[in-house]
């Protein structure tokens, strides 16, 4: 793993008394508040205009010239020119940096800043000293393959500028959000991570064991259950924004480990959180991006995507509907299975059930054409057991998800709060698991006795951070935006 060369180096540098791992080291002003403050003064003088300058950062090419030689270094996404003379230096420590030093090597200097004939803002090196001795080359960065890149990140972001401005504006993105929930007067609230019976989706957990209790817990699958106990434990408006884990598919779209935003809002309803919704994203995607207008072209045709515009809304039966070209509540249940059947696609659990067709039908024929912002409301009452009943069309709860660019962004609900019928529910998913559908949502009696004790009327939402964010930095792959996706252990073994 580690260059023979470069560990014969770090043996002489000790050998000399130089600590090639020091405790520290005090900078004046970063690479970047250098670049930003002086790169583009008006004029450029060549004699030095700011004096003893203490800066750090990663040393990226060596070109060795006789007795002057320039060296670039990096640090945050900014690059400055050094420039090494032996009259400033002296011959043996001029001569020694090239003995010392290689690329990827963390180097700090003291200096004084001036321009070149070209222009160039550099630093004139009156001192130099070793901060960390890389031990492994750096890769030649254009033929470094995807599963490479994701497997070390911590390279992916040294050298890999796009990387690093997708984790920037990811964070960014987190930031406001929470801004924006603040001044709304939400809480930020935490919820348990490991949980005695999971819930809040219907997904796959990953299962673990407690040895004290010795009993099996899960990983949460959702924020939902617990945030809804702290409504009914009076906390009008909350929200978390964590990790979730589902034991499924790994894709462009999917990760086992992802970033949740859950809110909820007491004496609030399905159309109170839609409003919320398309307010908080204009906001925070202005605030991260500087403009509400996203270019996106991932999926090979160009989208701008505009989120200052009002989010367009439409029924799930009538997107369904207009895509048929006929009413689809007129369609009967064999002629829904006969769609499925053409297109090779299998309801929720393989369970023929009217509402998991059409929703089925809908995920295939509806939603990846679904662009620009689009809220498809009023969903099936079989698609979900935490929400509430439609206040005026049987059959139906009161439910939207968010689509941009053909994906699923967000999921809400008029929350379901009768005890009595989450009960119900719950007890008809049950009947679901037993048929065969393994996402089913497990009968939680703890949560049945929290409503018990009275939850007001409240809405609530989730949102997928890794999702919109793909979306804000142009990214078609998930893995691309998550930190540190999940990979084979094999990925990480590699050298």
């Amino acid at each position: 793993m580690w260059d023979k060369h470069r560990l014969e180096v770090l043996d002489k540098l000790r050998q000399m008394g130089i600590n090639p791992y020091p405790h520290k080291f005090d900078i004046t002003h970063s690479i970047k508040e250098i670049r930003e403050k002086y790169a583009n003064l008006n004029d450029k003088p060549q004699e030095p205009f700011l004096k003893d300058v203490r800066t750090a950062g990663r040393i990226a090419n060596i070109r060795r010239q006789g007795k002057l030689s320039f060296v670039d270094i990096f640090d945050e996404g900014e690059r400055l020119q050094l420039v090494l003379r032996v009259n400033e230096l002296g011959d043996e420590k001029y001569n020694s940096f090239f003995e010392l030093f290689g690329r990827g090597d963390i180097i700090g200097v003291v200096g004084d800043l001036f321009f070149t004939k070209r222009g160039e803002l550099s630093l004139l090196v009156k001192d130099y000293t070793m901060l960390a001795k890389a031990l492994i080359e750096p890769p030649d960065w254009s033929s470094l393959s995807p599963e490479f890149r994701y497997a070390r990140r911590y390279v992916d972001f040294l050298y890999n500028d796009n990387a690093r401005r997708t984790m920037e504006v990811r964070f960014t993105f987190i930031r406001y959000l929470r801004e924006f929930l603040y001044s709304k007067g939400f809480i930020e609230v935490e919820t348990p991570v490991l949980q005695p019976v999971y819930g809040g989706a219907l997904a796959k957990p990953f299962k673990t064991r407690i040895n004290y209790l010795d009993e099996d817990w899960y990983l949460r699958i959702s924020l939902e259950l617990y945030l809804k106990r702290f409504i009914v434990g009076g906390l009008n408006k909350v929200f978390e924004i964590g990790k979730v884990f589902r034991n499924e598919d790994i894709d462009v779209t999917h990760n086992p480990e992802f970033t949740m935003m859950e809110l909820y809002w007491a004496y609030a309803d399905y159309n109170d959180i839609m409003n919320l919704t398309e307010e908080m994203l204009r906001y925070a995607v202005s605030k991260t991006l500087g403009t509400t207008k996203v270019k996106y072209d991932a999926l090979g045709r160009p989208i701008e995507i505009d989120f200052s515009q009002r989010f367009r809304r439409i029924t799930m039966y009538d997107a369904l509907s207009n895509e048929l070209g006929k009413d689809v509540e007129s369609v009967s249940d064999d002629e829904l299975k006969s769609m499925l059947d053409k297109l090779g696609l299998k309801p929720r659990g393989n369970l023929y059930v009217r509402g998991l067709m059409i929703e089925k039908l809908f995920d295939k024929l509806v939603a990846p054409k679904l662009d620009q912002p689009t809220f498809i409301t009023d969903y099936p009452v079989e698609t979900t057991p935490l929400c509430k009943p439609h206040r005026s069309k049987p059959g139906l709860v009161e439910r939207f998800e968010l689509y941009i660019a053909g994906m699923e962004i967000a999921n809400a609900y008029t929350e379901l709060n009768d005890p009595i019928l989450q009960d119900k529910f719950f007890r008809e998913e049950q009947e679901m698991f037993r048929r065969g559908d393994e996402e089913a949502h497990p009968y939680d009696k703890d949560f049945v006795r929290a409503l018990s004790y009275g939850m007001p009327p409240t809405g609530g939402l989730g949102i997928g951070i890794d999702r919109i964010v793909m979306l804000l930095t142009n990214n078609y792959s998930i893995k691309e935006v998550l930190p540190f996706p999940i990979l084979s252990r094999r990925a990480f073994e590699e050298d």
